[in-house]
């Protein structure tokens, strides 16, 4: 039993075993105990995992700076010769390379050595260089996928542990009602302590905060009081800064300080929703009817939990005939990650793919959107609809 709890955690397993041993770790307390372990184990090795970055990308210029200088041109060491006046000026004689003597202890350079030795540096960069950038994005993209199997590992955990086996709940409106806020969940089941697993090494996180549309208060709050390592929402930051919000609500702002105050308050919260899911989407719930709710755990192989967070853009709305805002047509210009060549999805059944970007539209349920076209949750059960940590589940969700 400890080989397959191990091969679990590794996601080395077929899907046949993967589904033998989540239901294993649903009927028996013993195993869960012993993947707990296990994962603690684990956890020196997944923390002190870091990716080694190739070459900076100017070898052509660091190796045209290690070949030597070139040689002198016989006839032009000399100064310009002087011409006196009435004297007939001779035509410019083209300079020979002298040869290099034979049996001479002296080592020079010819014009030929130099070119030789030139275009040989150019091909094997030609060759080099493609590799080495495959190479970076096979690395990165190789640990946003561990980064994803531990999440939904942690995710397999939090079910076994819910009444309902349901994964981590998105409110339909209030301060918890964005994406992200399965992190702070998993943080306070004790699941999740570490930040860094909820950041793709591709991705540079300012970057991927303006293009989700970081506002100027916002970008003030964060140069002042974040710096650039990965900070982990908490429900207790949360609750703060609602309660805050409520505080001022209530009493108003009278005073020029107070309202500075107030928005910056509204900034810390838009903030935390923005950040908590770092840079992946999480499922925004799906409808049962007239019921809406986190989505109930069933090891589907074809229902998403997870992928590597894309910016969806509205090109265009229309409304249909009840008035509901309908998404006509979006853009796939905010797949951001890994040079924008598609995106990694978490599967319930806890395989990890990378869809490519121009496969997404070709899936039978497209995880960034639910079946009405739409970058809400999911119309019916088996509707999975992924999304950025500060997207709310509705269009009409009030988040403070």
């Amino acid at each position: 039993m400890q080989e397959d709890l191990l091969g679990y955690l590794l996601g080395a397993l077929e899907l046949d075993e993967m589904q033998r041993v989540e239901k294993l770790l649903r009927e028996s307390p013993e195993a869960r105990e012993m993947l707990a372990e296990l994962e603690r184990k684990l956890g020196p090795l997944h923390d002190d995992c870091e990716i080694v970055e190739p070459p900076p990308t100017d070898l052509v210029a660091r190796t045209l700076d290690a070949l030597p200088p070139l040689p002198p041109m016989p006839g032009m060491e000399s100064g310009p010769a002087d011409v006196s006046a009435g004297s007939e000026v001779s035509a410019p004689q083209i300079p020979k390379l002298s040869p290099v003597l034979e049996g001479s202890d002296a080592i020079a350079w010819t014009w030929r050595d130099w070119v030789g030795s030139f275009t040989a540096a150019c091909i094997l960069l030609a060759i080099a260089l493609p590799s080495m950038v495959e190479g970076r994005f096979m690395a990165r993209k190789q640990a946003c996928q561990d980064n994803l199997r531990h999440l939904g590992m942690a995710m397999t955990q939090y079910v076994n542990r819910n009444a309902e086996a349901r994964l981590p709940s998105v409110d339909s409106d209030g301060y918890q009602a964005f994406a992200g806020v399965y992190a702070p969940r998993l943080h306070a089941a004790g699941l999740m302590m570490d930040p860094r697993s909820t950041h793709c090494p591709s991705i540079r996180s300012s970057d991927f905060w303006i293009a989700g549309g970081l506002r100027s208060t916002e970008e003030e709050f964060v140069s002042q009081e974040v710096g650039e390592e990965p900070t982990l929402v908490t429900l207790r930051m949360l609750d703060d800064a609602a309660r805050e919000l409520s505080r001022f609500a209530e009493s108003g702002a009278t005073t020029f300080e107070e309202q500075v105050a107030w928005q910056r308050a509204i900034a810390r919260l838009q903030w935390l929703q923005q950040t908590a899911g770092g840079h992946y989407a999480y499922t925004l719930g799906v409808r049962d009817g007239e019921e809406f709710a986190s989505p109930r755990f069933q090891g589907r192989s074809s229902f998403a939990v997870m992928s590597d967070a894309a910016v969806m853009k509205v090109v265009d709305r229309v409304v249909d005939d009840e008035g509901w805002p309908r998404l006509a047509a979006t853009s796939q210009d905010g797949v951001i990650s890994h040079g924008g060549r598609g995106i990694n999805v978490l599967y319930e059944d806890g395989r990890v793919r990378f869809v490519p970007r121009e496969s997404l539209s070709q899936l039978v349920d497209h995880p960034l959107v639910n079946h009405d076209g739409r970058p809400e949750a999911g119309v019916n059960i088996d509707d999975a609809s992924l999304a950025p940590s500060w997207q709310a589940p509705f269009f009409h969700t009030r988040q403070r």
